[in-house]
């Protein structure tokens, strides 16, 4: 599982990159709170290298943060949360379908592009 966690990391550090350009207003409050959710996020899936469990509690806890987020956006800002949270609320890492990670990298990537595009990026 050590490449599940890699690449949750990985996926979760390119969505930062994506929303370090973050601009105007409101939207920049929300943009901050979004890349210091991953960041934490990030952290939190490090250190629980291996327990599954551990990275399926967070990986559900970062939905909520980011549908709370969402709340808080407008226009494509809040489309692209929304969406984040949706993505992130139904995936869970079991080691019998190994390829829900290939899965999230996939919407990962996709989310990284279309939140740097909501935050001005």
């Amino acid at each position: 599982m050590k490449t599940a966690r890699l690449i949750l990391v990985a996926g979760a550090t390119s969505l930062l990159l994506g929303v370090t350009a973050c601009s105007g207003g409101n939207t920049t409050e929300v943009c901050n709170e979004a890349m210091k959710a991953f960041t934490d996020y990030s952290t939190k899936v490090g250190q629980a290298a291996g327990n599954l469990d551990g990275i399926n509690t967070e990986t559900q806890a970062l939905a909520t943060q980011l549908k709370g987020l969402a709340g808080k956006a407008d226009g494509d800002l809040k489309s692209s949360l929304t969406k984040m949270a949706d993505t992130w609320a139904t995936l869970k890492i079991d080691p019998a379908n190994p390829s829900a990670i290939t899965e999230f990298a996939t919407k990962t990537s996709e989310a990284t592009q279309e939140l740097a595009v909501a935050c001005g990026g």
